[in-house]
């Protein structure tokens, strides 16, 4: 035998005995202590934002992600707000929402205004080209939604949704975690 499968034998020989010993020092009560992702929220949650993750980039592609999206679409709806609003109201932290912001006036989507009414203050808007991208992802944004839920009924479509924004509201309004 060469000493290179002697040396594997040798390891696999040494991890057998080392699960083994992990396994014996195992307290009785460490043995009842069953635990099934498959059934986990927190990490159905993060395979779920997998799933979302993928078919975003398979049908919206890589140019805009959904945090993007999510700015794009609150400043189509509320023209004008400023950034504290809008990390607010896309539900993102400030710093996110800063540097995503960044990102878009950089590409031209976004426009700052000085604020009128107060020249402190800087306002957020789309520009004609933010509004024209928006217009042409909005399609493939739906068409990921019914990727994701399409095998649902409409009542399970419902269901889920109102149990995820549920789970979102109650986060949001839950103290620091």
């Amino acid at each position: 035998m060469s000493s290179a499968a002697d040396g594997t034998k040798r390891e696999r020989s040494h991890r057998r005995s080392s699960d083994a010993a992990c396994r014996n020092s195992r307290s009785p009560s460490e043995d009842n202590l069953e635990f099934d992702l498959a059934t986990a929220p927190g990490h159905l949650i993060r395979r779920a934002q997998q799933v979302h993750t993928s078919v975003w980039a398979t049908v919206v592609g890589e140019d805009l992600t959904s945090s993007q999206f999510a700015v794009l679409n609150v400043l189509y709806d509320k023209p004008g707000i400023d950034q504290t609003t809008l990390s607010q109201v896309a539900s993102l932290d400030t710093s996110t929402c800063q540097d995503i912001v960044a990102r878009l006036k950089k590409r031209g989507l976004v426009e700052r205004l000085r604020d009128a009414a107060d020249g402190r203050r800087w306002l957020l808007r789309l520009s004609v080209k933010g509004v024209q991208t928006r217009a042409m992802v909005v399609p493939k944004v739906k068409e990921v939604g019914e990727l994701l839920l399409g095998s649902m009924s409409p009542q399970d479509r419902d269901d889920f949704s109102r149990l995820l924004f549920e789970v979102t509201r109650r986060s949001a309004e839950a103290p620091e975690i």
